[in-house]
C-alpha cells in the first residue's frame, strides 16, 4: 500500500511546491500551471508521478458543481449568442483538424491516421482508442493530445492575463455564496454524486464534471441551494488537475518528448490562432465579449478550459457548454472518419 501511494504523493507534492513557486513569482493562474510544469519535468526525468482516475473523478464533480453555479435564468436572455457559436463549432472543428493534421503529415512525418488522430481537438482517451483501431500510432496520438492540452492551458492564463490588464474584466459571473449551510452542502453533494452516475449511464463526455454541473445547476436555478464551494476548494482543483496533466507522461523517454513537443508547439499555436479567427467573429456578431469566445473555441482539455474561465469568472457556462459541444461532435465524428480510413486502407 505504502508503494501504491508513493507517486500520488509524490506527484502532488511536487505539485505543491511547483505550485507555490509559480505564486511567490506571480504567474498567473500559479496553482495549476506551477504543479503541471513541475510534474512534466518529473515525468520526462524518470520520476514515478501519478495522479490516479479516481482522484481525478472527485475533482471534476467539483468543478462541476462550480460550473453549476454559474447557470442563471438569465441564460435565456443570451440565446442568440449560444447558438451561432455553436452552429460555427461544427465548423471550426473539421477546420483545425484537417489543418492540424495537414502539419503532423507534412512536418513530423506522422502517417496519415496517425496525423488525423493527432490533430483532431481532443479528447485524449477517445482518440487513442479509435485512432488505434485505425491502425494510427496509439503513442504518438496520445503524446501530441497531451501536449495540445499542456499547450493550451499554459498559454491561456498568460494570454487572458494580458487582455485582462489592458481592458475591462468581464461581470462576475460566480456571485458569493455566503456562510457554510450545512444542508445546501449536502444537497451538493448528492447531486454531484447522482449526477455522474447518470452522466455516466448515458455515456455524456467528461461525465463527472458533465453531471455534477447539471445536477448542481438544477438546484441553483430552482432557488433549492444558494451556497457555493469556497475559493480553496478551486485551488485545491487547479493543484490536482495541474500535477494530473504534467503526470500523464512517465511514460514518454525524454527523447521522444523533446522530438514531438516542437512539432505540437508548433500546431497547437496554429490552431491557437484558428481559434481567435472564430472567437473574434462570434464576438463581433452577437457582442459577446472576446475572452469569452476564445475560451470558448480554443481546444484545451474540457475541464482545464473551464476551470481558467471559473478562476478568471470568464462566463464558465458558456464556456463550458461550448467544450462539451466540442467533445460530443468529436465522439460523434471520430468513429465514421475511423471507418473511412479503414476503407480506404482495403481499396487500396
Amino acid at each position: 500500500m505504502r508503494k501504491g501511494f508513493a507517486p500520488i504523493a509524490m506527484s502532488l507534492g511536487v505539485g505543491a511546491v511547483g505550485g507555490a513557486v509559480f505564486s511567490v513569482i506571480g504567474v498567473p493562474l500559479a496553482w495549476m500551471l506551477g504543479p503541471m510544469v513541475v510534474n512534466i519535468v518529473a515525468s520526462v526525468r524518470g520520476a514515478p508521478v501519478l495522479v490516479p482516475h479516481g482522484v481525478r473523478v472527485i475533482t471534476l464533480c467539483v468543478i462541476g458543481v462550480f460550473l453549476g453555479g454559474s447557470f442563471s435564468p438569465d441564460l435565456l436572455d443570451r440565446v442568440g449568442e449560444w447558438a451561432l457559436s455553436l452552429i460555427l463549432m461544427v465548423v471550426f472543428i473539421p477546420l483545425i483538424t484537417v489543418i492540424a493534421s495537414y502539419y503532423y503529415r507534412r512536418f513530423a512525418q506522422f502517417d496519415g491516421p496517425t496525423a488525423m488522430f493527432s490533430g483532431a481537438p481532443g479528447t485524449l482517451t477517445a482518440m487513442v482508442i479509435i485512432g488505434g483501431d485505425s491502425g494510427a500510432d496509439e503513442r504518438m496520438i496520445a503524446l501530441t493530445q497531451g501536449l495540445r492540452v499542456v499547450v493550451v492551458v499554459f498559454l491561456m492564463p498568460l494570454i487572458v492575463t494580458l487582455a485582462m490588464s489592458t481592458g475591462p474584466s468581464s461581470a462576475s459571473f460566480l456571485p458569493d455564496g455566503g456562510p457554510f449551510n450545512m444542508l445546501d452542502g449536502g444537497l451538493l453533494l448528492v447531486a454531484a454524486a447522482l449526477g455522474f452516475a447518470l452522466a455516466r449511464a448515458f455515456n455524456l463526455p467528461a461525465s463527472a464534471m458533465t453531471g455534477a454541473m447539471i445536477a448542481s445547476a438544477a438546484l441553483y436555478l430552482t432557488g433549492s441551494v444558494s451556497w457555493r464551494p469556497p475559493d480553496l476548494a478551486l485551488w485545491v482543483c487547479l493543484w490536482i488537475l495541474g500535477s494530473a496533466i504534467g503526470s500523464r507522461f512517465s511514460t514518454v523517454t525524454a527523447q521522444t518528448f523533446f522530438r514531438v513537443s516542437r512539432h505540437a508547439i508548433a500546431a497547437t499555436a496554429i490552431v491557437i490562432g484558428v481559434s481567435a479567427i472564430f472567437a473574434w467573429a462570434v464576438s463581433s456578431i452577437t457582442g459577446a465579449a472576446f475572452l469569452t469566445t476564445l475560451l470558448s473555441f480554443t481546444p484545451g482539455g474540457v475541464a482545464e478550459m473551464c476551470l481558467i474561465a471559473i478562476a478568471f469568472d470568464i462566463d464558465p457556462a458558456f464556456v463550458a457548454v461550448h467544450h462539451l459541444v466540442r467533445i460530443a461532435i468529436l465522439i460523434t465524428a471520430a468513429p465514421f472518419a475511423a471507418k473511412w480510413i479503414a476503407s480506404r486502407a482495403t481499396s487500396r
